[in-house]
């Protein structure tokens, strides 16, 4: 994959934040989990100060739960649909959460819309990272639209979670090209690129936010 390409990263964050004790982290993820596989990198090379609590997925046969599993990170299975409601599903979680005493939680492709109560239970300790220069292309399809629309640019932000889907104030972005040649597959490689470089700062951003109790004034 060719990774010689042109981008921008907003703010400019070349250190990351030192946590005594490390940062307590849940990760939620619903697929091949390359995000996940960053911080595990940086933390085992001491790098990123985090402490991988544990993963969460709804799916079984998420690439991320082989990625846990190697380094033995706990991991849960939690599926919406063993559950009659999805305030009942969301309650497992929250409690997962709680009872590994995370203190950021991390949704690093995690496809599943959290509902007010979620968010409420961890307000202002939610980040998550979307493939789109946000506000531009919410939703789960942003990469298919920023193609299909034309664009010229586009990228990966890291935001807090809000109650609006893909809002809350940003903490990250990562712009490129967007290239005649591309589609999909293309365009995603090279996003998710930049996606692995953004979500460990802006988790150590996050965090330092969290620690020094500034997040009612971000």
């Amino acid at each position: 994959m060719d990774k010689s390409f042109n981008y921008v990263i907003s703010p400019e964050i070349s250190e990351f934040r030192k946590f005594s004790p490390k940062l307590k982290i849940g990760v939620l993820a619903s697929g091949r989990g390359t995000n996940f596989q960053e911080l595990i990198n940086l933390s085992e090379k001491g790098e990123l100060d985090i402490d991988i609590k544990v993963l969460i997925t709804n799916k079984d046969d998420a690439g991320c739960i082989k990625r846990a599993e190697s380094v033995e990170i706990p991991h849960k299975i939690i599926r919406g649909k063993d559950f009659p409601k999805k305030e009942i599903f969301e309650l497992k979680i929250i409690n997962t959460l709680i009872n590994y005493d995370v203190e950021l939680v991390v949704m690093a492709g995690w496809m599943k819309i959290v509902s007010p109560f979620f968010i409420k239970k961890f307000k202002n300790k939610i980040i998550n990272i979307h493939p789109s220069l946000l506000p531009a292309y919410k939703g789960g399809s942003a990469i298919k639209e920023s193609l299909v629309n034309g664009s010229k640019i586009t990228g990966c932000s890291v935001h807090f979670v809000e109650e609006e889907v893909d809002s809350g104030a940003l903490i990250m972005q990562a712009a490129l090209s967007i290239r005649d040649d591309d589609d999909i597959e293309s365009l995603s490689k090279r996003i998710q690129i930049l996606e692995h470089k953004i979500l460990p700062h802006s988790i150590s951003h996050a965090g330092f936010l969290i620690r020094g109790n500034f997040m009612e004034n971000y």
